[in-house]
């Protein structure tokens, strides 16, 4: 049987799955959906909130939420471990054949098959812009997309390059405050014993978007490589963050990270600003 993939890459194939049993009601789809959207764990997608807590969330009753995860239960995609009334809390899990079903899905839509000449088709010819110097058809050029994409890059806060291995530092990625990321990276904190993103980072402006610049827009699996380096890259954001806002504790919080062309139409030009003793109100 092959290796079953974490909870957190495989989610939208089981949520397709469920999607499209139309074993399972709107009411039982919505329970299921919340479970694995709001509380499953990164790893396994467990979860275990409150019969009233998913309730109050989607607006049901608690003995409707009940009869909701019995359906899920039956239908297959999930597993309870019924908690008692002392203290101890039910426990949601997706079974491993639903988890099986959505890696598969993951592993066939990761395939990628190009279409080669002995196989039909026809080769297009390259495009290309007066911006771009490449050969191939000619079309002017996107100037407002353009626009967007140097602005997007200006926004991106600046780390010093010699706290990176190699002289170079991973891209950064923005992800906008109070969407599941962000819950994500607050979860995977707590258990590093950390802060939120809220205190510990500056709110950065971003097309329109409050949000900040972390080093993916998911954490990595726990005990990983990867995610050791997001730790290391992150800490030094936060660090980075924290050394701008000592050296400046009058300005608001997204300063440290707001783009320089912003930083520089915030000021007054010296040649304005009002010198200390001018009678302004001379005649």
């Amino acid at each position: 049987m092959s290796e079953l993939l974490p909870f957190c890459k495989i989610k939208l194939q089981y949520l397709l799955e469920m999607v499209t049993d139309h074993e399972l009601d709107d009411n039982a789809l919505r329970v299921a959906l919340y479970l694995a959207l709001a509380h499953a764990d990164h790893e396994t997608g467990e979860s275990r909130p409150s019969f009233e807590t998913i309730g109050a969330a989607i607006g049901k009753h608690a003995k409707s939420v009940k009869r909701a995860l019995n359906k899920v239960e039956a239908a297959r995609h999930m597993t309870i471990e019924r908690g008692t009334n002392k203290g101890k809390s039910s426990r949601y899990r997706p079974t491993e054949a639903a988890l099986k079903r959505a890696t598969e899905r993951r592993r066939e839509g990761d395939k990628v098959v190009p279409l080669s000449r002995s196989k039909g088709g026809h080769s297009c010819p390259q495009s290309g812009t007066d911006l771009s110097g490449k050969g191939g058809q000619d079309r002017p050029p996107n100037r407002e997309q353009e626009l967007r994409k140097e602005q997007g890059r200006a926004s991106a806060p600046n780390l010093p390059d010699e706290r990176q291995s190699g002289g170079t530092r991973p891209d950064l990625v923005f992800v906008p405050r109070g969407i599941c990321f962000v819950r994500e990276w607050d979860a995977r904190l707590a258990r590093e014993g950390m802060t939120t993103l809220e205190r510990s980072l500056p709110l950065s402006p971003h097309e329109h978007h409050l949000g900040f610049w972390l080093p993916s827009r998911t954490p990595a699996p726990v005990e990983s490589e990867e995610w050791q380096a997001q730790l290391r890259l992150l800490r030094d954001v936060i660090r980075h963050a924290q050394d701008g806002e000592s050296t400046t504790s009058s300005a608001p919080r997204i300063t440290p990270f707001a783009p320089r062309h912003m930083q520089r139409a915030s000021g007054l030009p010296q040649d304005v600003a009002p010198t200390v003793g001018e009678n302004r109100h001379a005649v």
